[in-house]
């Protein structure tokens, strides 16, 4: 069953198209990444998911168009984190992650006991409880991406839509968050659609990956069918090499002959 339907959707700001007759569909379940080069169309194809850009073409999710869903009906299906997420300061992250339970709320309404005990439950789920009354604008990079996490939790939507979560990180802090991200799928039931800078991470965490090429679809498929050294220096860079260590695979960038020079 596809979970999220993208049907020759094109996105365009005036200044010629950034997304082009992009069609393609995300199982239920699986984790699907969204690579390309700067610039490649990936941020607005996921943006078309939360109806956050004008398009063409249709989005569909578990077989309704995200346009003719109200915002709080998309909330409770899909909970989107931006590339830089915007982090109130003073805000503490116990009220952070309760906006997570905004689509549930009616006008004016307070949160129930139950609101409150879904976000102890996520923050315990991610290890956050001694977190609840810190400023959420004073954590670092991980911390940060973590609480996102326990908003999108208690935000109880099925589909988590990722625009480079790991992108700041440190290679520690990046590792957590994608372990992280995985076993929320896994526990949650979760479809994850995320846009992904680390064609390594992409490689080794997604069940299945999306190239995109000056906002064309270029392929996709499973990572080692679609992350080919051919693919790859032809899309990225001729430099680059796919290597395996300990049976994953690896992506570099090697150093050019000429720059040895």
């Amino acid at each position: 069953m596809s979970t999220v339907q993208f049907g020759s959707v094109s996105v365009d700001y005036g200044a010629g198209p950034v997304v082009v007759d992009v069609s393609l569909d995300v199982v239920e379940g699986e984790w699907l990444a969204i690579v390309g080069p700067n610039g490649a169309g990936k941020s607005s194809l996921l943006r078309t998911i939360v109806a956050a850009v004008d398009f063409t073409g249709s989005v569909l999710v578990d077989g309704q168009s995200t346009t003719t869903m109200g915002d709080k009906e998309r909330a409770r299906s899909v909970a989107y984190v931006s590339q830089r997420p915007v982090y109130p300061h003073g805000m503490a992250v116990f009220d952070f992650v309760l906006l997570g339970r905004t689509p549930y709320l009616g006008t004016l309404a307070a949160e129930s006991s139950e609101d409150i005990a879904l976000v102890w439950d996520a923050l315990s789920t991610l290890r956050l409880e001694s977190f609840a009354g810190r400023d959420v604008a004073t954590l670092s990079g991980g911390e940060t991406q973590r609480v996102s996490l326990a908003r999108v939790i208690a935000q109880h939507a099925r589909i988590l839509v990722l625009d480079e979560a790991t992108a700041s990180l440190d290679v520690s802090a990046q590792h957590e968050v994608l372990e992280t991200i995985d076993a929320l799928r896994t526990s949650h039931g979760m479809t994850v659609v995320s846009a992904i800078h680390d064609l390594t991470a992409a490689a080794q965490f997604c069940d299945s990956v999306a190239i995109l090429e000056q906002g064309r679809l270029r392929s996709q498929g499973p990572p080692l069918e679609v992350l080919t050294e051919a693919v790859l220096q032809d899309v990225f860079d001729p430099s680059i090499r796919v290597l395996e260590v300990d049976g994953n695979p690896v992506i570099v960038s090697l150093r050019s002959e000429e720059s040895h020079q």
